[in-house]
């Protein structure tokens, strides 16, 4: 089986949302929030599936993901590009068409799946469309990602980890009493890249280690092998960096090792 390097994808910020559909208290204006997963956009019936926003500005988006989505088997995501609403309402420079959101197929015991969408080079846009379609009753999503991919020049070390952090406790008394506090339980990720260049390091991975312009945590996108398997949304991570971004090296430009260490929100 195929293995891909890893990608990375810092999420654009989102605004101006508008939609065809939404519960008053299932705003479409979660799903740009993906730092509270807890959070989502939910339609009331399975008419006018449609969300569409802005980007700060003109950006460069090569991959788009609709996260935590309650799809079905027929159920099928249709993304639009542009600069102007305009396109983006009709016939935009990037348009999808509809694609089945649950793809390869597969069953998520929680019910909500994500979607994976790589573009063939980036597209330079201003406005969104997301258009839901061949869904029966309410459709809900957690998070929408656009953005830019950064793969990493060479693959990891072979002595990666994925595991699960339960922020939950467990406690024995000295008479053997049981006191366990439930907790949620979050995935993990932890691996190290060797032969990371300044050039590297500096364009790819540094501002990952940086806040928002509001001084929030940053939010991260990391696909740990897209190959498109059963597995894949298993090895997608949605969450925040556990360990603040560094290089170790020498004198020699090239002998840079970075470690990753990331908790998983979703």
């Amino acid at each position: 089986m195929a293995i891909r390097k890893p990608f990375a994808v810092l999420p654009l910020a989102l605004s101006n949302i508008a939609t065809g559909n939404a519960k008053s208290n299932r705003s479409a204006n979660h799903i740009a929030l993906p730092q509270f997963p807890g959070m989502r956009w939910e339609s009331d019936g399975d008419s006018n599936l449609w969300v569409r926003g802005q980007f700060d500005g003109t950006q460069p988006v090569d991959f788009v993901s609709l996260m935590g989505a309650n799809a079905q088997v027929g159920t099928t995501i249709r993304v639009r590009l542009g600069t102007t609403q305009a396109e983006v309402d009709g016939t935009a420079p990037y348009d999808s068409t509809a694609l089945t959101l649950i793809d390869p197929a597969r069953t998520e015991a929680s019910g909500l799946y994500h979607s994976h969408l790589e573009l063939p080079s980036a597209v330079e846009a201003r406005w969104w469309r997301i258009d839901i379609g061949g869904h029966t009753g309410d459709f809900s999503a957690l998070a929408l990602i656009f953005g830019e991919k950064r793969e990493p020049s060479n693959f990891y070390n072979r002595d990666r980890e994925v595991g699960f952090e339960d922020l939950g406790s467990l406690e024995i008394a000295r008479n053997g009493v049981v006191s366990d506090t439930p907790g949620t339980v979050l995935r993990t990720l932890l691996f190290r890249l060797a032969w990371v260049s300044e050039t590297e390091f500096y364009e790819k991975w540094s501002d990952l280690g940086q806040r928002n312009a509001d001084g929030s945590k940053r939010v991260v996108f990391w696909a740990f092998n897209p190959e498109p398997t059963v597995r894949r949304q298993a090895q997608t991570f949605l969450g925040f960096m556990a360990r603040d971004i560094f290089k170790r090296g020498n004198d020699v430009g090239v002998a840079n090792t970075m470690d990753f260490q990331f908790r998983a929100l979703l």
